[in-house]
């Protein structure tokens, strides 16, 4: 098989996509035409001129005659017995000297290079004792084989050419192909080389003569390996469109292709790319190839690029106008790539054998035939992923061909040929909701869509499908159960769960908006849970999906409490209003109905009828903020970790709305990874809110300001693009929920409506008066300020100067004067001035006062000792020893520029430090070895102890540091102890994080451990399940180990709560 030349038609065996679909017969084009498109180089004229006219060889030159004709300085290097021993082929012998000869001409060119390294090696091979019967039985053959060559007649296309039968039928167009891989006079000369070869030299190998082979050529090393057709390829047509500088060898091939291999920069036996003109050795390909590919190939450069051969247009087809008819018809079956009699399509150069058809053909079929390409219907849509595939039944074999009386004939006398299975692909469409998922065959996809269904191959195994993805592998015992006793849950398991679709994205979760077509008949625009806003679809109206018609009756019934009109009767035509009457919100008073200056003593009815209860001190603070509010007074909630400032905070906003105060909107601006936990809050405590969560890329934000800012079109401008909005136009929402860096990157929205209360979550974000989201959200039209802070006070009174300047700065506007006021804090009287300061602005309850009945809390300082390992690491940095921390090959170095965070990883795990990863042992999945890497580390053996225990007490266990890399080795360590854990650190946000800690604190959850980064824990996350926290190392800052523990003891059903810090001995970290 010759891996240089494949035929222009050809095609890539995995997947039988290619251009040819579109295209027709085309006519040869004049060769004037094609000389404007040059693309590629020019070879030097040299290697031009070397190729003989008449094909009879040359007698070639010797390699100190080109050197010295070129200028260059030859290389004597005088051969041992033992490196004609050990050089055996091309490819050591060109390694060993293509060096000196670089290193004595540094600027050789490549093709000079080349040639001079064939000569020589055509000299080695002459002057090796080992090999010279060799060398001559291969001059013998090759000499034999051009003689064999020029007398061979040439072959008569009219020879295999097939008659038509007689008869009135028109049978369909067949041709004899050749194959994809036949040539005329390459298969004389390969088989004429074989057969002297072996009568002369029997004893020698296949790879012996494919060596001496290589030395017979003219110039260049590759003229006889690569391009004298040794495996027969098929002689490829001018590609039109490009123009090329042609190099004819002795076979008469065509080619622009550089000599040599792109990755080793050396000769012998490569492939060349269809669409550049790089070249490659199968084994120097990643992957490795065993063998050429058929058909069409492309390179990896081009394979990265998106390179792709592409057929002829129709500029192309005018410019052959008037030029000789040519058959474009494939040389070879599409299916199996052999020729033979073959059947041609009558719109596109395809081929087949009527057997590799699916179904097979019993004979060739009358008239004109199209083949399955042709055939194959478009997709309805544009497909956005694939999910999934299967094999599909067989299809139907033919209809036997009525017979010239007009009578089918007698399918008994004939059986039918069966058909292959072939694969059905599951997809989701795009702009269609996941409710339209269905089947499509293999070949759509391939003609339609070819890139995606190229990647999908390259990622999947194509032979076995996929097994059933029923979400996480915890639930599919629980599937199994609800499958036996709800028959439509297991029908829609059946008919989608089990391809990777998860059941919330086929649930409702609002509708956004509707229109009307052409028709009048209204379609709403619904946004699916747990999917983005830009996974809206546009749904019609009677639309079969579960809870429809609530949400419609819910979207009408809002747009009509904030607009006051009701459209309804427009768009509900007779028979389609929902069988039962859904329980409308209630509109809130307009005006105030409840004094916000009354305490009260047990909780509102409104809370009460979220059937959530309140805690006493949460009551409190309600009756505070409430009071605040009637005074005028923004304020700092600043009540410890866990004691519900979130819940707090939407039961006040809550209240203010059922009791008349304000409509909204209010802004809710907190970490992006608490944001789901305030949706959920805001579902149970104030059902009646109409809460818009902004967050999201792009696109998913200008679907929600197109639809979910206000219900006027034209009041905020479509697209990407931020723009304000319409002045006075009242607001759709009653709550905004978004993050603290969209607050300044779409403050040119944000910034144009006027917000009844702000509210800032984990506030010491505003601890810095310079910062961009400090000077922007001052510019915006807030009424009220809430503040709500676990550590008001984390470093000095600076910080906290800062976050009353922003609440009022009317008031705090002299930092100086404060921090002069207040310069000796430790003084009585100082604090208690500050307390009456802070008053009136700062409510702040520890648990301590609030719980008598918490749980005790242990917290134990746990000291370890360094393993080796460790102290000989700790004892090279302390050395500066750069050579013993880094690896000699590259990568990742030590720099030792902050010694103390070098120290801190050395105590942590020394597989911390690039050389020490490197050379620990791996397992096949890539984990380290678990024995290793605990005896590594003191810190690793304690906890290996620890867990063990704490398992079998029944605890649960918080585990938190600073390093992320040393979460991934505490990964490795928990997969070998055989734990089951969940992971948050930095890198995992949103929609993740809230499945994790949902998937921890589930009823029976067999998850032991959960691994936490210190910073990305401690903000606003409840892992009450767990009743132990192990501090893995401490943060430099105290308040953030302060606040990870207070953050998870909060929960009472526990008699203890334990923390655990691991610290060494002798160690900088005491």
């Amino acid at each position: 098989e010759d891996m240089s030349e494949r035929d222009d038609h050809g095609h890539r065996s995995g997947s039988e996509s290619s251009s040819y679909g579109t295209l027709k017969k085309k006519k040869k084009k004049p060769k004037e035409k094609k000389e404007k498109k040059a693309k590629w180089k020019k070879k030097d004229d040299d290697d031009e001129d070397d190729d003989d006219d008449d094909g009879n060889m040359k007698e070639p030159k010797s390699s100190s005659q080109l050197m010295e004709e070129w200028g260059l300085e030859d290389v004597q290097y005088a051969f041992s017995e033992d490196d004609y021993k050990t050089i055996t082929n091309y490819k050591a012998f060109s390694q060993f000297l293509r060096p000196l000869i670089a290193k004595k001409n540094p600027k050789i060119p490549m093709s000079k290079m080349m040639t001079v390294l064939g000569a020589k090696w055509r000299e080695f091979s002459a002057n090796n004792p080992f090999k010279g019967s060799s060398a001559t039985a291969v001059a013998a053959a090759v000499a034999a084989a051009v003689e064999t060559v020029n007398v061979a007649p040439p072959i008569s296309l009219s020879s295999i050419q097939q008659l038509s039968p007689t008869g009135p039928i028109k049978k369909a167009k067949t041709k004899e192909g050749k194959g994809e891989f036949f040539h005329p006079t390459a298969n004389i000369v390969i088989f004429s080389l074989v057969r002297v070869f072996q009568s002369q030299c029997s004893d020698s190998s296949e790879e012996d003569f494919l060596d001496d082979f290589s030395d017979f050529d003219d110039v260049s090393i590759h003229s006889a390996s690569v391009r004298s057709d040794a495996s027969g390829a098929p002689k490829k047509k001018p590609r039109r469109g490009r123009k090329k500088r042609k190099r004819e060898d002795g076979d008469g091939y065509e080619t622009d292709h550089q000599d040599y291999c792109e990755v080793c920069q050396q000769g012998g036996e490569i492939i060349l790319c269809d669409t550049c003109p790089r070249a490659y050795h199968l084994v120097c390909l990643d992957p490795e190839l065993e063998k050429a590919p058929e058909g069409k190939w492309s390179c990896p450069h081009c394979e990265k690029e998106g390179i792709q051969w592409e057929a002829k247009d129709d500029d192309e087809e005018e410019e052959e106008a008037g030029g000789e008819e040519e058959d474009d018809h494939m040389e070879f079956c599409r299916v199996c790539k052999d020729g033979g009699e073959l059947l041609c399509c009558d719109t596109c150069p395809s081929s087949y054998h009527i057997h590799c058809l699916n179904p097979p053909l019993p004979e060739i079929p009358n008239g004109e035939w199209l083949c399955p390409r042709c055939m194959c219907p478009p997709l309805k849509g544009k497909v956005q992923r694939i999910l999934h595939w299967m094999w599909g039944d067989p299809p139907l074999p033919p209809e036997a061909p009525p017979t010239q009386d007009g009578e089918k004939t007698d399918i008994l006398a004939k059986p039918p040929l069966k058909g292959r299975p072939e694969r059905l692909l599951f997809v989701k469409w795009a702009g269609l909701s996941y409710w339209h998922c269905s089947w499509v065959n293999e070949l759509q996809l391939e003609l339609y869509h070819t890139v995606m269904y190229r990647n999908y191959q390259r990622k999947n195994d194509m032979d076995e499908p996929p097994p059933y993805d029923y979400g996480s592998g915890e639930e599919e015992l629980n599937n199994e159960k609800r499958k036996s006793k709800d028959p439509e849950y297991a029908a829609m398991e059946e008919r989608f769960y089990r391809y990777g679709i998860k059941p919330e994205w086929m649930i409702i979760h609002r509708i956004l908006n509707h229109s009307f077509d052409k028709d009048g008949d209204v379609h709403y625009l619904i946004k699916w849970r747990d999917l983005p806003y830009d996974q809206c679809t546009w749904e019609v109206d009677d639309f079969d999906v579960p809870e429809y018609e609530p949400f419609k009756q819910a979207y009408w019934d809002h747009r009509e409490q904030m607009l006051g009109e009701d459209l309804r009767p427009l768009v509900v035509r007779k028979g389609k209003r929902p069988k039962e009457e859904v329980k409308r919100k209630e509109a809130p008073p307009e005006t105030p109905v409840v004094d916000p200056t009354i305490k009260f003593d047990q909780q509102p009815w409104y809370i009460n009828a979220t059937g959530g209860t309140l805690h006493p001190y949460q009551l409190e603070g309600l009756n505070w903020l409430r009071f605040s509010w009637a005074q005028g007074t923004d304020t700092i909630l600043a009540d410890e970790m866990g004691l519900g400032k979130t819940v707090q905070t939407i039961v006040f906003l809550y209240s203010l709305y059922k009791e008349g105060h304000s409509k909204g909107p209010f802004l809710v601006s907190a970490p992006l990874s608490t944001i789901i936990n305030w949706e959920r809050e805001f579902e149970m405590w104030a059902p009646d809110f109409y809460v818009v969560t902004y967050t999201g890329d792009k696109d998913s934000r200008a679907v929600i300001r197109e639809n979910e800012f206000t219900f006027e079109d034209s009041a905020v401008k479509s697209g990407r693009k931020v723009f304000r909005m319409k002045k006075d136009t009242p607001v759709k929402f009653h709550v905004l929920l978004t993050s603290y860096e969209l607050i300044t990157i779409d403050q040119a929205i944000l910034g144009s409506i006027g917000w009844a209360c702000l509210v800032v979550d984990e506030a010491h974000r505003l601890k810095n008066n310079q910062s961009k989201f400090f000077r922007i959200l001052n510019g915006y039209k807030i009424y009220y300020k809430l503040l709500l802070t676990g550590t008001p006070l984390q470093n000095n009174l600076e910080e906290l100067f800062h976050l009353l300047n922003f609440l009022t700065p009317e008031r705090f506007n002299n930092l100086d004067g404060f921090l002069e006021e207040f310069a000796d804090i430790s003084k009585e009287d100082q604090i208690k001035k500050l307390h009456d300061l802070l008053g009136p602005h700062m409510l702040r309850r520890l648990k301590a006062d609030v719980f008598k009945n918490m749980p005790a809390k242990t917290e134990l300082i746990v000291r370890v000792e360094l393993s080796p390992m460790q102290k000989k690491y700790y004892k090279f940095i302390l050395t500066r020893n750069f050579e013993a921390l880094n690896s000699k090959g590259g990568g990742n170095q030590v720099s030792l520029l902050n010694i103390m965070m070098d120290l801190k990883k050395c105590c942590n795990h020394p597989y911390l430090f690039p050389v020490a990863a490197v050379e620990a042992p791996v397992l096949p999945n890539g984990s380290y070895d678990g024995n290793l890497l605990v005896k590594s580390s003191g810190k690793l053996t304690l906890l290996q102890k620890m867990l063990k225990k704490l398992k079998d007490e029944g605890h649960r266990v918080l585990i938190f540091s600073q390093m992320t890399k040393m979460l991934d080795l505490l990964e490795d360590f928990l997969e070998f102890e055989g734990y089951k854990y969940e992971r948050i650190d930095g890198g995992i946000t949103g929609g993740l994080r809230q499945e994790a800690i949902d998937r921890f604190n589930a009823p029976g959850a067999q998850q032991f451990c959960f691994l936490l980064s210190t910073r990305a824990g401690g903000l606003g996350i409840n892992l009450a399940t767990a009743d132990t926290v192990i501090i893995y190392d401490s943060d430099w800052n105290p308040h953030n180990d302060i606040q990870v523990q207070t953050q998870y003891n909060n929960n009472v059903n526990y008699k203890t709560y334990s923390a655990f810090f691991n610290v060494f001995t002798n160690t900088f970290i005491m």
